[in-house]
């Protein structure tokens, strides 16, 4: 298993799920993730969709830019990555 410590801009936001429920995530857009936890490339995505790094669940999931309720707001921090 890999951990590396990196500082990144972390991502807070809530959207709608496909399902209706809302759901607040605090993650790391793929981009900036270091490339060693990327590992595989990623799947194509609908339209407003995006791969993101969940930095409390520590995996990849999915975020809904299109049904985001309020603002996404961004800060830098120090995030422990594992794979």
């Amino acid at each position: 298993m890999s951990n590396i410590q990196s500082n990144v801009t972390v991502h807070t936001g809530t959207f709608t799920k496909l399902n209706g429920q809302k759901r607040t995530m605090r993650f790391v857009k793929y981009e900036d993730v270091p490339a060693s936890i990327k590992g595989q490339s990623i799947r194509a995505m609908s339209s407003g969709f995006e791969t993101v790094y969940d930095i409390e669940s520590k995996g990849f999931r999915t975020f809904n830019n299109a049904t985001v309720i309020g603002e996404v707001t961004r800060v830098t921090e120090s995030v422990n990555f594992s794979r």
